[in-house]
């Protein structure tokens, strides 16, 4: 907890500054964002410096909310009150240095002092954030000269010098596949056609309904059936079995394109904010996610996202309820109440668990048209919404129950790519006794090395984690031109 509080106060409070010629005592000194017009954009969170050597902290707005959300998380969690952030500053050797002591951890940060009496510019180069005074600004001219110094300084520059291998083969990612948002051209009887649909057309729910998915906690209650229904998601394409950081085990529904194709998107949020274009219809701006933790854990339970029981705050909720031993997870956002989209995908879900109930000696043909393809395995990149952000499907059999995930490398020199990003990429496989027999799944991953438009060749190794025991072992490979993501 101290950890994560004292991340947000260097993120959100403690910022990089400079400044000649002013007097840092007189007026507030805000947290400030320029413009590339060189207006400055002031924030909710603003600084007094006493002639004493302490410094005062002001939050208004939702920095003041989100303040009295930390103290009340801080006393649930500790039985005490969150202590006060105590801050000192000096100026030594044309530096600001900002000193600070929070429950018994320290920092500091230094500012060099510039040229600007009304602006307080970052040391820290890669910083956008600066301190300002109520009204100042910058001219056009000097803030270029600002971006381009962030730019600069923010530059990833692990393919400047890098060169394509020689007398390798590499595939190119296929072209960007954006999900379709007219439910009209969502596949026939497909699960995000019923939830897009019910949008602003199907039943509600009323504010305090008691949710449940009866065939859920029916699978559940036997250790066979749990098996088959676990076994059952991870063959299913437009499921994705996974596992969460803490190893608590999830399965999250996928939305496919109108050939059918599944569309992994980051977290499998599915949304659009249709409403603010020119022509678009209202039923357009949702926001929607279904995710089943069968430890009976959120997936992503943190102090940030407490998440284990139904919040609302206005048309967005987030439904949450036990099936079993099993944490339903529904987050839903339009602008009509009563919750059309969390009815549709609940009656949807529990009409497809009850065929597996019914079905369980021959629950492979409850699976959708071309879940299961003869041949090799593969891996498909597909580019995403930016350059060096992918969706990667994956067509293997292992053989037997296991955890999927992904390890990169840079082909010249063999550096590994994004280790601890792609840690969390990961599927349960489906599997068969037919090593002909290729099962799909797929996920969404981002490779940070590089910059947009600096190509270079990837390996990309995909490995398997027994659920036996036995030792983790590497299924195929396979060589890709790729670029990484510009931050």
């Amino acid at each position: 907890m101290k950890k994560i509080l004292l991340f947000l106060l260097l993120s959100c409070v403690f910022l990089p500054l400079s400044g000649k010629n002013f007097v840092l005592t007189e007026g507030e000194w805000y947290i400030a964002n320029p413009e590339y017009d060189g207006k400055i954009r002031t924030a909710d969170i603003s600084f007094r410096f006493k002639p004493d050597g302490t410094a005062e902290l002001i939050l208004s707005g939702k920095a003041a909310e989100s303040r009295k959300k930390q103290r009340a998380a801080f006393q649930k969690k500790h039985g005490r009150e969150m202590p006060e952030t105590k801050i000192t500053w000096e100026v030594r050797e044309n530096k600001l240095i900002l000193r600070f002591t929070f429950d018994g951890m320290s920092g500091s940060q230094s500012y060099l002092i510039g040229e600007y009496p009304d602006i307080l510019l970052p040391e820290i180069k890669q910083s956008f954030l600066v301190l300002a005074q109520k009204d100042a600004k910058f001219s056009p001219e000097q803030a270029k000269q600002f971006w381009d110094t962030v730019k600069n300084a923010r530059r990833d520059r692990f393919a400047e010098n890098l060169k394509l291998p020689e007398k390798i083969k590499l595939a190119e990612p296929e072209k960007e596949h954006p999900f379709d948002l007219n439910w009209k051209d969502a596949p026939a009887d497909s699960f995000q056609r019923r939830v897009l649909s019910a949008i602003n057309n199907g039943p509600k729910l009323a504010d305090d309904a008691v949710c449940d998915i009866p065939s859920l906690t029916g699978l559940l209650a036997s250790a066979d059936h749990k098996a088959l229904l676990l076994q059952y998601l991870a063959c299913h394409p437009q499921w994705r079995l996974y596992k969460e950081k803490d190893g608590s085990l999830h399965a999250v529904r996928y939305f496919c394109n109108p050939d059918g194709e599944i569309v992994p998107t980051l977290h499998q949020f599915y949304y659009s904010r249709g409403n603010g274009r020119p022509g678009s219809k209202s039923e357009l701006n949702f926001q929607f996610r279904f995710d089943i933790g069968f430890g009976g854990k959120p997936w992503n339970g943190s102090v940030m996202y407490p998440r284990e029981k139904t919040e609302r705050n206005g048309n967005t909720w987030n439904t949450r309820f036990l099936c079993g031993s099993a944490l339903v997870d529904i987050f839903e956002r339009t602008d009509f109440s009563g919750r059309q989209m969390t009815k549709a995908a609940l009656d949807f879900v529990e009409n497809e668990f009850a065929q597996l109930q019914k079905n369980r000696n021959c629950w492979r043909n409850l699976l959708p048209v071309n879940s299961v393809r003869k041949g090799n395995p593969d891996l498909i990149l597909r580019n995403g919404m930016q350059g060096g952000i992918y969706e990667g499907i994956l067509w293997c059999n292992p053989g037997e129950k296991g955890l999927l995930y992904l390890k990169a490398f840079e082909i010249t020199q063999g550096t590994p790519l994004s280790v601890e990003r792609l840690k969390g990429v990961n599927a349960v496989a489906g599997w068969s006794d037919d090593p002909q027999e290729q099962f799909c799944t797929g996920f969404n991953f981002t490779i940070y090395e590089g910059e947009w438009e600096q190509f270079y060749g990837a390996r990309f190794e995909v490995w398997f984690n027994p659920e036996n025991g036995e030792a983790e072992r590497k299924l195929f490979e396979k060589n890709y031109k790729i670029q990484g993501w510009q931050h």
